[in-house]
């Protein structure tokens, strides 16, 4: 746009402004991982053109928000339907269609166990894929949801399965993130070592949870006679 925008130099404070939303949470060295830095490694492990498919849940917030593209079609997520288990099938049809792209799923733990026996599908077509599975161990964002509107949390919390034996268990591979300094060399191993690849790590999605718990509703209106 150089030389064909007229007063261009009047949206570089909003670009800074932008720039330094997109770093906020970068450099968080916290375990477990917060969502923020979830959305760094993964943008500077993933090659520029490759894609990136959200499930739905609390983490598409971030990702929504400061994960970089440079290539349209790259970051891809239903936001208005909002549909859980689509991260997994988005990623196995972006797959086939490019399959010379790195193609990255990026779920939450309840999202993923809605489509997760599509793994076979994956195994199956051959695939290149990466699953990350974000582990919080519960519904987060019905669990803010519920916190803005000041109700108890409910039916919010759930246990997992072993995610590895998962994997092995459809043909693919699998590894669990134990430490902060783990996850970008998982992600990398995973991109380069072809088929298909289950990377699961637990995550703080607390910062999150307040921000949406402290976005209070109005009570509701009792209905009209």
């Amino acid at each position: 746009l150089e030389g064909k925008l007229l007063n261009a130099g009047a949206l570089l404070p909003l670009r800074e402004e932008i720039l330094a939303l997109i770093g906020e949470g970068a450099d968080d060295k916290s375990w477990p991982v917060t969502l923020d830095h979830v959305v760094h490694v993964v943008g500077k492990v993933m090659p520029e053109g490759s894609i990136v498919t959200l499930d739905n849940g609390l983490y598409k917030i971030p990702f929504a928000r400061k994960y970089r593209t440079n290539h349209p079609n790259t970051l891809l997520l239903d936001n208005t339907l909002a549909t859980m288990g689509a991260g997994v099938p988005s990623a196995i049809v972006a797959a086939m269609l490019n399959p010379g792209l790195c193609v990255m799923a990026v779920c939450g733990d309840g999202g993923f166990q809605m489509t997760s026996q599509e793994l076979m599908t994956a195994v199956e077509q051959k695939l290149n894929l990466v699953v990350l599975i974000l582990d919080n161990g519960g519904w987060g964002m019905i669990e803010a949801k519920q916190s803005a509107k000041g109700f108890p949390n409910y039916g919010v919390n759930f246990l997992n399965p072993d995610f590895v034996k998962w994997a092995e268990a459809c043909g693919a591979k699998g590894t669990r993130v134990e430490t902060l300094d783990d996850l970008m060399p998982a992600l990398e191993a995973a991109l380069k070592g072809g088929g298909v690849h289950v990377v699961a790590v637990p995550v703080d999605d607390s910062k999150y949870k307040r921000l949406l718990g402290g976005l209070r509703s109005p009570k509701a209106k009792p209905p009209s006679a």
